[in-house]
């Protein structure tokens, strides 16, 4: 017999966890088990081509809020080629409404409620050994064209039980990221989330879980990111797990979900050694606010939050990500401006902007008339409005969060963001929607741009803006601009003709082996020429280093120094360093 898993993936570099659990917990049966994942962006007729050529008996899909839709539409197509091929569906997509589903769409013949590790294996035994299905907890099936719904399963109590899912190794997961879990369930109950349905949370053990991560390293995996709801939920055991990680050393980056008030000075501690890049951590916020905070029954200490997350920074280790999400409950547009506020001052390495989903399950959606809630009918249920934000008002906020994203989380123009930020009184909302305002003005939104147009267009809202230093923010344009990658052409606005003078400063400087020695040490192995694509001088109007420095503009030409070989560019693609004597 042979079963297909299978999935659509939201992107080409993710994979499925779900699909390997599956498989390993099904190592001992006799069927021919293969796995091929595709993506929501690949062509429907090429999917359905490629699951025929695998001549399945059995089909099994991973279901969530990003591909039900798409995988509905490919069962429908597949049952009229393939007739007699039984069609399953698991995940937590089916999980919650299985029997309205399946009265919908005639061609699923069984749904999995919940885990699957023991669920799915005895439906195939029951399959293969032509076995009643009707004591099977954790299913919903077809008999007689009735729909029954049998009990649901117990969450699985030991989770060492589960075969490690990647036990056959990591062949066709090249160039992809890998997903892992050290705990199941979660110690919250927020009301967005589906893990608020579960109670508590479920532990693998330590010694599993070192095993585990010693094979990811050992593999070479580049990063292999964490799905436990929150980490750190037992402080104690989440810094075990980080000098276990620290301890083995490697390549890998790991991603853990984190929840920031929850971090202490015992964990900082054991954090502030770890090399750089090695971990990276997710903190949800969510909103600021208390009320809203506790209306969804998130708790939150935001102030301990920020402490925690400054001194992170200051480690410059670690890259963080924050999360806020629009739309929750009495939060209105002029209470997230300043949710969006608070947390853009922390000046997180990146800051997520979502959109409230109403997950089929969660209490939100239950209580959604309570907020007058008005959300997409299909997948991923996304908010349109409720009583509080209206729906001009989060088109503004979509608005905004395309900018965030092409602007602040590309760190591409770090420089030139923090002078407008200033200029606008440190209201980093005000400025991102200005901004948004300027690019609709423009129809700017209506297309795609390269990424020195970015920097074109930032030049020209700044230059639109009256009291603002014009020549001064040019300046800082350019060396945003310079400090990512050694310019072979400039932004259309940044004018640079350098004299002869200074085209001859630059050469003699490269051919100094006293320059090099005093200012690019580690390139001293290197002939003239090799240095020079290794690094470039700019020159500026102003002293742009002084003004990073301690923020005073000061109106005097300086050449600066722009080091590309350096060896941690998580945080900074070049060092700079000022240059007095250049002629």
């Amino acid at each position: 017999m042979r079963v297909l898993l299978t999935t659509l993936n939201s992107k080409f570099i993710h994979s499925n966890l779900a699909l390997r659990y599956l498989k390993v917990s099904c190592k001992n049966l006799p069927v021919n088990l293969v796995i091929d994942e595709f993506t929501i962006n690949d062509h429907m007729e090429d999917i359905i081509g490629n699951i025929y050529k695998h001549s399945p008996d059995i089909i099994a899909f991973s279901c969530y809020i990003w591909n039900i839709r798409e995988t509905l539409m490919i069962v429908e197509s597949l049952r009229k080629v393939l007739p007699n091929c039984l069609v399953i569906l698991g995940g937590p997509e089916v999980s919650f409404d299985s029997a309205s589903l399946m009265e919908q769409n005639p061609d699923v013949d069984i749904t999995v409620r919940g885990e699957g590790e023991i669920t799915f294996p005895l439906l195939i035994e029951s399959i293969i050994m032509n076995k009643s299905l009707a004591d099977l907890d954790g299913i919903t099936f077809r008999r007689n064209d009735k729909i029954i719904v049998n009990r649901d399963r117990e969450l699985i109590k030991d989770l060492d039980t589960i075969p490690f899912p990647y036990e056959d190794g990591f062949e066709g997961l090249e160039n992809r990221i890998i997903y892992y879990e050290t705990t199941r369930g979660c110690p919250f109950q927020c009301q967005y989330c589906l893990s608020s349905t579960s109670q508590g949370v479920r532990y693998f053990s330590l010694d599993r879980v070192k095993r585990d991560i010693k094979t990811f390293i050992d593999a070479g995996i580049p990063q292999v990111k964490l799905v436990d709801r929150t980490f750190n939920c037992n402080p104690k055991r989440a810094r075990e797990i980080f000098k276990i990680i620290m301890d083995m050393g490697g390549n890998t980056n790991f991603h853990f979900e984190m929840c920031g008030d929850l971090l202490d000075d015992e964990t900082l501690y054991v954090l502030k050694d770890a090399p750089p890049g090695l971990f990276q951590f997710e903190i949800g916020v969510q909103s600021t606010r208390e009320k809203t905070l506790d209306l969804i029954k998130r708790k939150t200490d935001f102030l301990k939050l920020s402490k925690w997350v400054r001194q992170l920074q200051e480690f410059r280790n670690i890259h963080l990500h924050l999360d806020l999400i629009a739309g929750l409950p009495e939060e209105d547009y002029l209470s997230f401006q300043r949710s969006f506020n608070d947390v853009y001052d922390l000046k997180p390495d990146r800051l997520q902007l979502g959109f409230l989903k109403l997950l089929k399950g969660s209490g939100i959606r239950v209580n959604a008339d309570r907020w007058n809630y008005k959300f997409t009918s299909y997948p991923p249920y996304e908010v349109l409005e409720n009583r509080d934000i209206t729906y001009v008002e989060i088109l503004k906020l979509k608005a905004v969060e395309e900018l965030v994203e092409k602007y602040y989380n590309t760190h591409r123009f770090e420089s030139s963001l923090n002078y407008l930020a200033k200029f606008f009184d440190r209201d980093y909302y005000k400025l991102y929607d200005r901004l948004a305002q300027y690019w609709e003005e423009n129809s700017y939104d209506k297309i795609s741009h390269s990424h020195i147009r970015l920097y074109e267009i930032l030049l020209e809202f700044g230059l639109s803006l009256e009291g603002l230093d014009h020549n001064f923010f040019n300046d800082l344009v350019k060396f945003d601009y310079v400090s990512q990658q050694k310019p072979s052409r400039y932004p259309k606005g940044i004018a640079v003709n350098n004299s002869q003078e200074q085209k001859d400063a630059i050469r003699n400087f490269f051919n100094s082996k006293v320059n090099i020695s005093k200012y690019l040490p580690h390139l001293e192995v290197y002939t003239p020429s090799q240095i020079s694509r290794m690094a470039h001088i700019e020159f500026f109007d102003n002293d742009i280093t002084q003004y990073l420095d301690t923020g005073g503009i000061i109106k005097k030409p300086t050449a600066i120094l722009f080091d590309y070989h350096i060896p941690n560019k998580l945080f900074k693609k070049s060092k700079t360093q000022k240059l007095d004597s250049l002629f």
